[in-house]
């Protein structure tokens, strides 16, 4: 019945660590412009583990079966085939535009700015946790890697290529399904709008939020910064969602129909409701507004994780839920 070009609980969490890192990379980049300050150290150890998680889930999707496909995407990339703009170094002076090869080095760009990013919080590591014998002879190169991570990092225009690559991230983990003309679900609009990537933008917002919520309950301040911006994300999200099922459900395509109907009131409904609303939307808006009452330090880390987890229980359930367009 649903679609089986993609694995969802492959697909479905590289959804979402793609978009938690684009958003991340958004959200610390504009608050450092602003002269804010976080315990970036951790938040940028999580973004670093995520963008490699999300690097080898959508590899290890793209290469099923290993021995034709791995084949195939070599092929592709030697022979300048999907590229962007190398065709033209093969004599061909066309432009030719994918999803998938743009978004694989956006994945990598933003591999290298949160690399960059935590380099002197890794080099400092390095020299606090390891033995003397076994840091002396690496002194020198942790040295020259300090200068030039604090040389990119003193400049604003890498925080605004940071906040440029990080959408352009989240958009492509968006546009990487609602581009797939075979299942229509996942290529419903909102009225002319792409609506998976809206709905991506809107939810790995809330995520990025949520994330410096966690790492940041002592203070008072960024959880309600945090909080008051991740509400509008929050109800963003939750009306485009409905939106995005409502046009689907009035769908010319039968396709389309049928897997709005099965994540509402059919088979998947369940995961829908309890998971995506229930704890990914709902506790959330819920703790927040018992945030403006009395703060509670456990209550917003439930809150927090709850959201995240509804962000990918989303993602993972609008992969699955696709449904090929009958031939």
């Amino acid at each position: 019945m649903f679609q089986e070009y993609w694995e969802a609980f492959l697909i479905g969490p590289f959804l979402f660590f793609a978009g938690l890192v684009g958003m991340g990379m958004v959200v610390m980049s504009i608050i450092k412009l602003r002269g804010g300050h976080l315990r970036y150290e951790p938040l940028l150890y999580v973004l670093l583990a995520s963008i490699i998680l999300a690097l080898l889930l959508v590899m290890a999707d793209l290469t099923r079966p290993p021995t034709v496909m791995m084949v195939a995407m070599l092929n592709s990339f030697l022979t300048l085939r999907y590229n962007l703009f190398l065709p033209i170094l093969r004599g061909e002076f066309v432009l030719r535009f994918s999803w998938m090869a743009l978004g694989i080095v956006m994945l990598i760009l933003a591999l290298l700015a949160v690399a960059i990013w935590a380099l002197p919080y890794i080099t400092q590591r390095i020299r606090t946790l390891l033995p003397p014998a076994i840091v002396k002879p690496l002194e020198p190169l942790l040295a020259i890697l300090d200068k030039l991570a604090l040389w990119v990092l003193s400049k604003k225009w890498f925080y605004y290529a940071a906040i440029f690559i990080g959408v352009m991230v989240t958009l492509y983990s968006g546009f990487l399904i609602s581009e797939a003309k075979a299942v229509p679900f996942w290529n419903t609009t909102l009225w002319g709008i792409p609506g998976i990537p809206t709905i991506w933008i809107f939810s790995a917002t809330a995520g990025a939020l949520a994330l410096i919520r966690i790492y940041h309950l002592d203070r008072e301040h960024v959880v309600h910064l945090t909080e008051k911006y991740g509400v509008s994300a929050e109800i963003g999200e939750v009306a485009a969602i409905f939106l995005f099922l409502y046009n689907a459900l009035n769908s010319a395509s039968l396709a389309a129909r049928e897997s709005a109907e099965a994540i509402l009131w059919g088979v998947v409904a369940p995961i829908f409701w309890v998971f995506v609303i229930g704890l990914g939307i709902a506790v959330p808006l819920l703790a927040a507004a018992i945030s403006r009452i009395k703060h509670s330090t456990k209550l917003t880390y439930a809150a927090s994780v709850s959201g995240l987890f509804g962000a990918l229980a989303l993602r993972t359930l609008v992969v699955y839920a696709g449904i090929p367009e009958p031939l």
